[in-house]
């Protein structure tokens, strides 16, 4: 019998990875992101050629170690990568729960237990940032954990090597279609927020004031025209789209009333892209086969893009 017949039901979450690069006020060099990918690409193998000591990062407030086990690099900014981490101080004791006999607390308090978590990258052509598919795992590690992590080895990454640029990630929420579907429902919307980066605001708008005194993301609020109830729809779904296929729209915050007419603000943040998918598992330890799970995720990914 084969180790993998077993099968899991495993949540996936839908994110954006965007890596930014500092650099001198004189360089006026523009984005480019086939070096940004370049420079992605020499990091992770720059993290795996490490001892696993000094490739691990350890999270206090969790109780948890996290490191990069491996990854597969399949060029043009697309990456299948996984993550293992170890809870530490936590012992207790142990009890077969089919003879009840206990068993005694056989680990020590720096003992712990691998887990996995996938995370699955890709980037579509003509884009500035890059899909992520994170499996769910109650026992594994969040995605903010791995941004954490990501960053911490890119900061060791810029001091131990001659890239004359500094790197660092950040992940938005990719939304769900639920943001599209509540708004179908309100009664009213008399305002949108979009959230945007300061440097795609024109010009001569920045020039009122020191840049530096104004935040990386500004707020832009488009009210409803008088004597209408709600923003046009079609108006909505555009930025919508916009934002799922840009990198300019952040975040997309509507302002109204819900169908029984009490206060209602949608946000996009809120409101994650969340699916299941079914993989294969390990018998033993029943955790997800790596390989199956980034086959059904890139399965998904073809899906939602042609849907598109």
């Amino acid at each position: 019998m084969s180790d993998t017949e077993n099968k899991r039901t495993v949540p996936i979450y839908f994110y954006y990875l965007s890596i930014s690069k500092q650099k001198s006020s004189d360089d006026q060099t523009s984005y480019d992101m086939a070096q940004i990918v370049s420079s992605f690409s020499k990091l992770l193998a720059y993290i795996t050629k490490k001892e696993l000591v000094a490739r691990s990062k350890k999270f206090s407030n969790a109780e948890k170690v996290v490191w990069l086990d491996s990854y597969e690099d399949m060029k043009d900014g697309n990456y299948n990568l996984i993550f293992k981490s170890a809870k530490y101080n936590h012992v207790r004791n142990e009890i077969d729960t089919e003879t009840m006999q206990e068993l005694g607390t056989r680990k020590r308090q720096q003992d712990g237990e691998e887990e996995k978590t996938h995370l699955c990258i890709r980037l579509a052509k003509g884009q500035h940032r890059f899909l992520a598919v994170h499996e769910s795992n109650h026992y594994g590690i969040s995605i903010g954990c791995i941004n954490q992590y990501l960053n911490a080895q890119f900061e060791a990454y810029n001091e131990d090597t001659d890239d004359k640029y500094h790197y660092s990630i950040s992940y938005e929420i990719m939304p769900g279609d639920d943001f599209i579907n509540t708004i179908k429902k309100a009664r009213t919307i008399r305002s949108l927020k979009l959230v945007v980066s300061k440097t795609d605001i024109p010009n001569d708008f920045m020039d009122f004031a020191d840049r530096n005194e104004i935040s990386d993301e500004v707020e832009i609020v488009i009210k409803r025209p008088k004597g209408s109830k709600k923003l046009l729809e079609n108006l909505i779904n555009a930025y919508y789209n916009d934002m799922q296929s840009n990198n300019k729209i952040k975040r997309i915050i509507a302002v109204g009333t819900n169908k029984l007419g009490g206060p209602m603000d949608v946000d996009t943040d809120l409101i994650k892209m969340k699916h299941y998918i079914s993989v294969n598992a390990v018998a033993l330890t029943n955790e997800v086969e790596s390989e199956d799970f980034f086959d059904k995720a890139q399965e998904f990914i073809n899906e939602t893009r042609k849907n598109r």
